[in-house]
C-alpha cells in the first residue's frame, strides 16, 4: 500500500481522477519539454476522459498546466484504450512528433505512466489486507492504527494530516457561506444553486435533536460537495467526487461533540488505512469500479473514523467499515452530462448519514452479533462487482441517471 499522503491530497475539484491527475500529468510533461523545439501539442483523451472530460474540466486544467503553449484536443470515444482514464500528449515540430507520453489516472489523483517514471508512486506498506494488518499489530503489540502507520510513513505525516484536516474544515465553512450557481452546461436539470447554507440554517431551527444532527451532517457534506462542483480547494477523501463524506462527520464531531483537532487528525490514520486497503485491492475510481468505489469507500472511511473517535475496538472499526461498504455494492457512477452535480452532491449527504448509522450499528450491535463478513471480504466483492458493471455505469455518462437526464441539445 502507498503512503497516506497519496490518498489524502489537497487540490481543486471537481474530480481527482479527471482534474487533479491530468493537471499534474500535464505539469510533468511540461518539464520534459524543457529545451525542446516544438510548435504545437496534441492531447488525446480516451474512455471516461473523452466522454466526461468537458464536464469535469479535464481539457481546461490541461490547457492551464501547459500555458502558454497551444494544445489541440481529440476526444477519442471509439478507441479501447489500455485504461478507462487514459491520455496521451504529443508535441510536434513541423508536423513531426518529437515527444509522446501516455498517462493513466488511477483514481484519487494518482497517475501511472509507462514512459514518464517521475509520476509513478510506490508502496511503502508491505501489506495488502486488513487481516495482515491486524495480525501484524497483534504480533508487535501495537495499540492503535496510528502506531502501525507511523512505522512506515515518512517524517512529517502528523503535520501533513493536520493540514488536510484544516483544509477539510475550511471547505465545510466556506461552503456554508457560499451562494450562487453551480457551473454546468445548458441542461435545465443542472441549473442548480448552492444550498448548503440554507440546509444548515434549517437544521439550526429544528428542536428535535436527532433530526437536527442529521441535517447538520447533511449540510456539511453538501458544503464540501457543492464546493467541489464549483472547483474549490479540498482534500480527496478518497476522491473529489466523494470528498464531502469524511469532512462532514469529522466537522460534526468537532462542532457538536467538542472533540479536539489532534484526535480528529489521528482519526485520519484509521480512515486512511481502510481507504488504502480498498485502493490496493479494488479501486477508488468511478471509471473502474462505479460509485461504490468512491462513495462506498468514503463511507467506510468515515464510519471507521467515527468508531475510533468513540474509542471503539479494532473489530468494531472493521465492522462499521464493512457494513458501510456492503450496502453500496453495485452503485453506478452516472454523473449527468459528466458534471459532478447530479447525483453526486446528494450521494455525499446520504453517504455521510450512512457512515454515522454504520458507526452506531457497530457500536451497539457488534458486541452481541458476530459479523460473518470481513472488510477484506467486502472489498473483494466490490472489485468483482465493479468488474462486472457495464462501462455505461462507470463514469461515462452513458447509463443510469445520466442516460435519463442528459442534455437533449
Amino acid at each position: 500500500m502507498k503512503s497516506l499522503r497519496h490518498l489524502f491530497r489537497v487540490g481543486r475539484g471537481p474530480s481527482s481522477s479527471h482534474t487533479i491527475a491530468p493537471y499534474n500529468a500535464a505539469l510533468s510533461y511540461r518539464k520534459l519539454l524543457s529545451g525542446m523545439k516544438f510548435d504545437r501539442i496534441q492531447c488525446i483523451l480516451y474512455g471516461s476522459f473523452a466522454l466526461t472530460g468537458v464536464g469535469h474540466g479535464t481539457d481546461s486544467v490541461i490547457r492551464e498546466a501547459l500555458e502558454p503553449y497551444k494544445v489541440d484536443f481529440l476526444f477519442d470515444t471509439k478507441t479501447k484504450a489500455r485504461h478507462p482514464n487514459e491520455m496521451t500528449l504529443i508535441a510536434y515540430y513541423e508536423d513531426k512528433a518529437v515527444l509522446k507520453r501516455t498517462y493513466d489516472s488511477l483514481g484519487g489523483g494518482e497517475i501511472y505512466s509507462p514512459d514518464d517514471e517521475s509520476v509513478n508512486e510506490y508502496d511503502i506498506y508491505p501489506f495488502r489486507s486488513f487481516e495482515e494488518v491486524k495480525n501484524y499489530m497483534k504480533e508487535h503489540h501495537l495499540r492503535t492504527i496510528k502506531d502501525f502507520c507511523l512505522l512506515f510513513e515518512n517524517k512529517g505525516i502528523d503535520e501533513y494530516l493536520m493540514e488536510c484536516l484544516d483544509v477539510m474544515f475550511l471547505s465545510v465553512e466556506n461552503g456554508l457561506r457560499s451562494q450562487g450557481k453551480i457551473p454546468s452546461n445548458q441542461n435545465p436539470r443542472l441549473q442548480l444553486t448552492r444550498v448548503a447554507g440554507q440546509i444548515h440554517d434549517k437544521a439550526l431551527s429544528i428542536s428535535d435533536r436527532e433530526e437536527k444532527d442529521k441535517l447538520l451532517i447533511t449540510s456539511y457534506a453538501y458544503s464540501v460537495s457543492e464546493g467541489n462542483a464549483c472547483h474549490d480547494r479540498l482534500v480527496t477523501a478518497p476522491t473529489c467526487g466523494a470528498s464531502g463524506i469524511l469532512p462532514a462527520v469529522l466537522y460534526y464531531q468537532y462542532k457538536e461533540k467538542g472533540i479536539g483537532k489532534e484526535k480528529l487528525r489521528d482519526s485520519l490514520y484509521v480512515a486512511g488505512l481502510f481507504g488504502n486497503i480498498v485502493k490496493q485491492n479494488a479501486s477508488i475510481a468511478g471509471a473502474i469500479g462505479g460509485c461504490q468505489a468512491e462513495v462506498g469507500t468514503a463511507t467506510s472511511m468515515a464510519s471507521s473514523a467515527l468508531c475510533y473517535l468513540d474509542s471503539l475496538s479494532l473489530y468494531q472499526m472493521e465492522y462499521a467499515a464493512e457494513l458501510a461498504m456492503e450496502h453500496f455494492l453495485g452503485l453506478s457512477c452516472d454523473p449527468v452530462d459528466g458534471y459532478v452535480i447530479i447525483p453526486c452532491i446528494e450521494r455525499n449527504g446520504v453517504g455521510a448519514l450512512r457512515a454515522y448509522d454504520s458507526y452506531l450499528y457497530s457500536k451497539y450491535i457488534a458486541p452481541i452479533k458476530k459479523n460473518q463478513v470481513s472488510f477484506d471480504n467486502v472489498v473483494s466483492a466490490m472489485k468483482l462487482t465493479g468488474d462486472a458493471l457495464l462501462d455505461a455505469y462507470k463514469e461515462t455518462a452513458l447509463g443510469g441517471l445520466a442516460s435519463i437526464l442528459k442534455d437533449s441539445k
